[in-house]
């Protein structure tokens, strides 16, 4: 009996011993799952973290959106209020440019911004303005940004009251730190397009892309990243894995998301860093930059 017994240990170690192999093999790569990353967060976790009093909630929407109604303790601070016109040497104007670390600092301080406080950014719901203040923050080196999953109809279908009275927050001390390395320039993209290290990918509709875009880029609509329930969650993390292959995007390259003017790449950055993708970057500016600047747009990037 002792014999069968030190098998069936022998066997049972060597079965937890392959499972060991067979799971680091699946989780090989650089993708992490979702929910390892905590940057996407349900309804019930906001509620978790405002009963703990440790949460700075921002409401990205328009202002006039905010005062007819958002969630009790949320601060405006609408992505406009972080943007700046650039003028390119032949007196072209770029608008919606992000702010330089020096700008932005006032209204993210004034907003209540604290490098050790986590931040719950959100919108109506499967829009651009909470996952642009998401890529602003990210760049500027808060590490601790999370998205409201569903935004404003997920709270509301909760159950979730709306207040109409500002919230008010003490000022901070943040100090935004730019990492390049999350940022995109029509320099960068140009070397990058050429480059087999780097998936330039267009976040506009296929029929815009079809028409038009950055040579050699790559096309996965901003828009399929939701579900179409009547809660615009942001689809499983499989979903957003495999849409990611199919736009081209293979293990250890750098994921470069652009479109029209630098806010609905942002939802496809956001996706990029659900997935645990580090090397992610923006193009800020996007088309309006590259365009303004002669960049050359071929019908599907030349790929077609």
């Amino acid at each position: 009996m002792g014999t069968w017994k030190n098998l069936a240990v022998v066997g049972l170690v060597g079965l937890v011993a392959v499972v060991a192999v067979v799971s680091v093999v699946v989780f090989a790569g650089d993708r992490t799952p979702a929910s390892a990353q905590g940057l996407l967060v349900s309804v019930e976790d906001l509620q978790g973290l405002q009963e703990g009093g440790d949460v700075l909630i921002v409401d990205a929407r328009e202002g006039e959106e905010y005062e007819q109604g958002a969630i009790p303790g949320a601060v405006s601070l609408p992505t406009e209020a972080l943007n700046r016109t650039v003028l390119l040497d032949d007196g072209t104007e770029v608008p919606r440019i992000v702010q330089d670390a020096e700008t932005i600092a006032e209204p993210l301080r004034r907003a209540g911004v604290r490098a050790d406080v986590p931040v719950v950014v959100y919108d109506n719901g499967a829009e651009t303005s909470a996952t642009r203040i998401f890529w602003v923050l990210d760049y500027y080196g808060h590490e601790r940004v999370s998205v409201l999953d569903g935004g404003l109809v997920a709270w509301q279908a909760a159950g979730g009251e709306l207040s109409t009275s500002p919230a008010e927050v003490a000022n901070s001390d943040f100090d935004p730190q730019p990492n390049p390395e999350r940022h995109a320039d029509f320099d960068y993209v140009q070397e990058a397009m050429f480059s087999d290290t780097v998936v330039v990918c267009n976040a506009l509709s296929a029929d815009s892309y079809e028409e038009g875009s950055i040579e050699g880029s790559t096309n996965l609509h901003a828009t399929s990243l939701f579900d179409d329930g009547e809660v615009p969650h942001f689809q499983g993390d499989e979903v957003l894995d495999q849409m990611l292959d199919d736009a081209g995007y293979r293990d250890g390259q750098e994921f470069l998301s652009f479109c029209g003017s630098g806010y609905m790449a942002s939802i496809n950055y956001f996706a990029a860093r659900l997935l645990g993708l580090e090397q992610v970057r923006m193009y800020d500016g996007s088309l309006v930059d590259w365009n303004a600047r002669g960049g050359a747009l071929l019908p599907a990037g030349g790929q077609g």
